[in-house]
């Protein structure tokens, strides 16, 4: 059986098995466990973790930030294509950088784009006359036309 013990002299909480009869602390104080409060019990050494973690929260006056800790945040890809190839295009330092990069990444979304899906992204980055930056994208061929009106980056695997 284990037990989760607070330090009288640092306040520390502080794990211990409850068949020891003293522990130190982190401060050097030896804590006599018989006599100590123990705030919390646990079955086996793997559930004593998560119980001096929630003492500590609780003797540091923070137990919602704990728990808020300890849900796990789940961020959601995007559904929207788009919107993924604007975050990834617009890390991009130069506009000619920007451009190849989202050439690439609707290609690895989509496969094809569509001359609507190149003027969406470049909206969303903000550059203007999207059709001028698609012809000078096929002129330095990087992207090629495999079907009329549709458009498709070349990639290179190194």
């Amino acid at each position: 059986m284990y037990g989760v013990v607070v330090c009288p002299r640092c306040k520390r909480a502080k794990g211990v098995n409850l068949k020891q009869k003293t522990t130190k602390c982190q401060c050097g104080f030896e804590i006599h466990v018989i006599p100590a409060r123990i705030r919390a019990r646990a079955e086996t050494a793997r559930e004593l973790a998560p119980l001096v973690g929630k003492v500590s929260a609780e003797l540091g006056g923070g137990t919602e930030e704990y728990r808020r800790a300890q849900t796990p945040v789940r961020r959601r890809r995007s559904r929207d294509v788009h919107v993924r190839v604007i975050a990834v295009a617009g890390k991009g330092r130069d506009r000619a950088s920007r451009l190849r990069s989202a050439a690439v990444e609707l290609t690895r979304e989509l496969e094809v784009f569509s001359r609507s899906d190149w003027e969406r992204v470049l909206a969303g980055l903000g550059i203007p006359h999207p059709a001028e930056a698609l012809a000078t994208l096929v002129e330095e061929n990087t992207v090629f036309e495999p079907k009329a009106g549709f458009y498709r980056a070349v990639v290179l695997n190194p």
